[in-house]
């Protein structure tokens, strides 16, 4: 049944799935010294020139052609650097570095800074640094179709959408970023083999990820697979910090971090984020199935209507407007989520609707 249980600090078991997080090193230039360039799109083998921000390589395997210090702030195509293999013409084998970006004009649909279809080789992206000033759309790093993918060292600020999109993806890695959207931090839908995080210093972040964001999630797992979040720092100022939907989603193993859901937060008097039931430190909805929590501490802004709970099990129908006090309800409550659902051994204060009451941990000092 669906209820409220506030708890003080307890003892819990730790059960979990640690993450073992192996990346490829940092792909970078001498120096990362970005200069303005216009827009490039790279669909052949041909394409990979020095025109086309070429520093160094030969597009082998060990050594592969390096993609380095390009500024974009023109992006009327949509993008700032595409590397598009939808017509299988890219063979070679490149990385990406160094990359910045404050856009100035963006695509009426939205502007991606670094998007890369259909890239199947191993590469690395980081150093992607960027502000895109909350532009309409936009997005910091996208990966379409895409497998054996490293995003490290990124920081990513106030883009109109996501930080970063993983859609339809496998095989990808995520490490030592920060990421500001609009959106949601980070947002992997239809993914498989996916790890974020990894071992790292929660209280002083140091080499940790972080994702923060205005209106959604800092991670958003849509119907995805296999994935690993270890030692993220997620905070909140409206919806929530993660979650995790779909009957799609399961294989799910998030251990040893921070999320948190804070908001919505009221300027003007005005609540922000999403009228939704769901507004939690982590949140389970909708058949998500097989997912494990533990050693998270979870932060939400109190308990009631619209969530504010520290995890949930699906919603509660209603949401409680921080600002007016007014509530909403709905005719029906978001779905929960599916069997197996281990969220043992985390420190809470406030849950919602799981069958049986996680046990709860908090460290002490």
């Amino acid at each position: 049944g669906r209820r409220i249980v506030a708890f003080g600090v307890g003892l819990g078991v730790l059960l979990g799935l640690v993450a073992v997080v192996a990346f490829a090193p940092t792909a970078s230039a001498a120096a990362c010294n970005p200069a303005p360039h216009a827009p490039i799109l790279i669909a052949s083998n041909a394409d990979f020139t020095a025109a086309n921000g070429v520093a160094s390589g030969k597009g082998t395997a060990k050594d592969p052609y390096l993609i380095a210090n390009l500024q974009f702030s023109q992006m009327p195509s949509g993008y700032g650097l595409k590397v598009d293999n939808s017509n299988g013409g890219i063979t070679v084998y490149f990385n990406i570095t160094c990359v910045q970006s404050n856009f100035k004009l963006s695509a009426p649909a939205g502007s991606t800074l670094v998007w890369l279809v259909d890239v199947r080789q191993a590469t690395t992206v980081s150093l992607v640094t960027a502000n895109a000033a909350e532009a309409g759309g936009s997005v910091g790093i996208r990966l379409d179709g895409s497998s054996a993918i490293t995003l490290v060292n990124e920081s990513i600020n106030k883009f109109g959408n996501d930080g970063i999109q993983i859609n339809g993806s496998d095989h990808v890695t995520v490490v030592d970023t920060k990421l500001k959207a609009f959106h949601n931090g980070l947002s992997i839908t239809s993914s498989s083999y996916v790890t974020v995080g990894q071992s790292c210093n929660i209280n002083s972040a140091s080499g940790c990820n972080e994702f923060t964001y205005d209106d959604a999630r800092g991670i958003d797992i849509e119907n995805s697979d296999h994935v690993a979040v270890l030692d993220t720092i997620t905070s909140a100022d409206d919806t929530g910090g993660i979650l995790i939907s779909g009957t799609g989603s399961y294989a799910i193993s998030l251990t040893g971090g921070i999320a948190s859901g804070n908001g919505p937060i009221c300027p003007s008097g005005t609540a922000t984020g999403f009228v939704t039931d769901t507004i939690a430190g982590v949140a389970v909805t909708n058949g998500a199935h097989d997912v494990t929590m533990t050693g998270y501490t979870l932060n939400a802004n109190g308990d009631g209507y619209g969530g504010f709970f520290d995890m949930m099990d699906g919603g509660n129908g209603g949401y409680l407007n921080p600002c007016d006090g007014s509530i909403t309800l709905f005719n029906r409550a978001t779905p929960p989520g599916g069997a197996n659902l281990d969220f043992n051994g985390n420190c809470y204060h406030f849950e919602f609707g799981f069958p049986s009451v996680p046990t709860v941990f908090c460290a002490t000092s």
